[in-house]
């Protein structure tokens, strides 16, 4: 009885680099231009803080220096960032040039009311999304007092913080400003540099300081204990401090670069891989900045440029695609009601934001060829 084989050829034929699917490009980021402040050539006014609405995608603010003829302390965005309008209505009309905006945040639950720290003219709040404003400044805190940062608690009753030059004061529902600065050093052994509060645990927050380090109360300020023991160096000189949402704490400072705590400062680890320091002092950092819709994404900056973190701070790499040669960064943002967008104020170039390169046009399909079942 003959052996009787059955033959079985199937063949595909690949043409081009696609196999049987087409893999999609992985989507990059780059920055790109939103349009001008003011005036239609020449710089723009630098761009000290930003401030994007947290339902509204179309609403921006940017909080400004007098650095140009023109410049308005406050500009508002209602298409994205496409045009500009002042904002300034109320604020003082007689601030030197080169000086203006230090701080500017918005109230969270009521997104409509601003408050704006000004250089040496205290702290302004307006209701109708910058349309006016009015002076809050009474209390504790005098009309002349240099505000160089503002928080809010997002837990009623929306405490605010201002930090400035002769310590900490803190406004609530019932007002007025009231000094809260026990166990804080006195301003003359001082400068006060950043506050940040602890989304985690409400009542915590930190305080940075030149040369003495970090402060941290867990009562709402009522009392600030020293937590600089295990910074490195004699001299601390912290620029900045951000919580993120999960309540790890990080600082940069002079000499030592961005660090981290996942224990309240008892201990540190450096964090700065990947910024570079060709072009500023060692470890001269901003504080990041977090992706608030996705915590393992943050930016800092330097006078090398934005730094770009998507393993939550561990690690950094340069990220200045797109952005023009002559763009000092000057301020960085998120955008909550634009998921993914960051936006970037800087010296004379205006407000740039992230936006995904335009993908590659996919491969065509693959041809197939098929071989049939054959018989033999």
């Amino acid at each position: 009885m003959g052996r009787q084989r059955w033959g079985i050829r199937v063949a595909f034929l690949l043409l081009g680099m696609a196999a049987l699917a087409t893999t999609a490009a992985a989507v990059a980021l780059h920055w790109t231009r939103l349009g001008r402040l003011s005036g239609t050539t020449g710089p723009q006014p630098a761009v000290a803080a930003l401030a994007a609405h947290p339902t509204d995608a179309d609403v921006i603010y940017a909080g400004t220096w007098l650095t140009t003829a023109e410049a308005a302390l406050i500009y508002r965005s209602g298409d994205g960032g496409q045009t500009w309008q002042p904002a300034a209505a109320g604020l003082p009309t007689d601030l030197p040039a080169n000086t203006g905006v230090n701080d500017l945040i918005l109230d969270p639950t009521d997104p409509d009311v601003l408050y704006v720290a000004l250089q040496r003219r205290g702290v302004w709040r307006s209701d109708d999304g910058g349309a006016s404003w009015a002076n809050v400044n009474d209390g504790a805190l005098a009309p002349n007092e240099n505000v160089v940062a503002l928080a809010i608690d997002p837990a009623p009753p929306h405490t605010i913080y201002a930090l400035s030059d002769d310590g900490l004061n803190v406004l609530d529902n019932n007002g007025p400003w009231e000094a809260m600065n026990r166990g804080l050093p006195t301003a003359n052994r001082t400068v006060y540099t950043d506050i940040a509060l602890d989304p985690t645990d409400p009542g915590t927050a930190y305080i940075a300081t030149n040369p003495n380090g970090l402060f941290r109360t867990a009562n709402g300020g009522r009392l600030w204990r020293s937590k600089s023991d295990q910074l490195p160096g004699a001299s601390h000189n912290v620029q900045g401090v951000t919580v993120t949402a999960g309540g790890e704490l990080f600082i940069s400072m002079r000499g030592a670069g961005l660090l981290r705590s996942s224990n309240d400062g008892q201990t540190w680890s450096s964090s700065q891989t990947g910024i570079t320091f060709t072009n500023t002092l060692f470890g001269t950092v901003s504080a990041p900045v977090f992706d608030p819709a996705d915590p393992q994404v943050a930016l800092a900056y330097n006078s090398d440029g934005i730094f770009r973190s998507s393993d939550g701070g561990q690690t950094w790499a340069r990220f200045t695609d797109g952005l023009s040669v002559t763009a000092v960064v000057t301020s960085l943002s998120f955008a909550p009601a634009r998921e993914g967008v960051a936006l970037v104020g800087t010296a004379v170039s205006g407000v740039w934001a992230t936006a995904e390169d335009e993908p590659d046009p996919p491969d065509p399909p693959a041809r197939l060829l098929f071989v049939p079942m054959i018989r033999n």
